[in-house]
């Protein structure tokens, strides 16, 4: 009985100095006393084997705020280091290194989007119909659409050639398009970077918001190389 009650007040110090005044102390309060002494006790090992952590709740616009500055020192109060020299290895050689500049090291939370091409995928009969004003397929069923956020995920994951695939040779650029379908029936393989020393075309959609926007009285650069 004690050690439960050592437990709660180290938990109960420790979640006010993170974010005082911010109502949590009192959350866990109320839960640890709910709790009888063996669920306090398998709640304790799942803590200490980091299957459970400890959470915080921090509305916006709260009077209460959480400080970077704080947090670090009441790490060093418990003896734990944020910044640690990492152990990398280099991608052309092989060789591992540790780096002389420590980095911050830390578990951050990790939500799968729900929005992903997979689950839109569908594969045009044919390419006869084509948008006037974006230069991309029309007809049904209508081949996948790329989103932003789908974007993004491409592009943080070093994905750079599948982006321009996507959205300059089948996004709408029909100089790119043939010369990619071309290179495919004649020799099986696509290269970007050759197709792309051999045209100087620009996606349809951008040559449709440059005469838009001139329309308007409004010069750009949007077909500039």
């Amino acid at each position: 009985m004690a050690n439960r009650k050592k437990a709660t007040e180290t938990i109960l110090e420790y979640v006010e100095k993170i974010y005082p005044g911010g109502g949590n102390k009192e959350m866990y309060e109320t839960i640890l006393a709910k709790m009888s002494d063996k669920q306090f006790d398998a709640y304790m090992k799942k803590l200490a084997s980091g299957e459970e952590t400890l959470f915080m709740v921090a509305p916006n616009l709260s009077k209460a705020r959480l400080s970077v500055e704080r947090n670090i020192k009441i790490a060093k109060e418990l003896g734990h280091e944020f910044f640690q020299r990492l152990w990398l290895t280099d991608d052309v050689t092989g060789e591992a290194y540790l780096t002389p500049i420590p980095y911050l090291v830390i578990d951050l939370p990790l939500r799968r989007q729900a929005q992903l091409l997979s689950k839109k995928s569908s594969i045009p009969q044919n390419n006869d119909q084509v948008d006037e004003l974006t230069g991309q397929y029309s007809g049904k069923p209508r081949g996948a659409s790329l989103s932003f956020p789908e974007l993004q995920t491409l592009y943080a994951q070093g994905l750079e050639k599948t982006i321009e695939e996507l959205i300059k040779f089948r996004g709408g650029d029909e100089d790119a398009f043939r010369a990619m379908n071309k290179a495919m029936i004649d020799g099986g393989a696509v290269s970007l970077d050759q197709i792309s020393s051999k045209i100087n075309s620009n996606v349809k959609s951008t040559q449709t918001l440059s005469t838009i926007l001139k329309a308007m009285h409004l010069d750009n650069t949007l077909l500039n190389k």
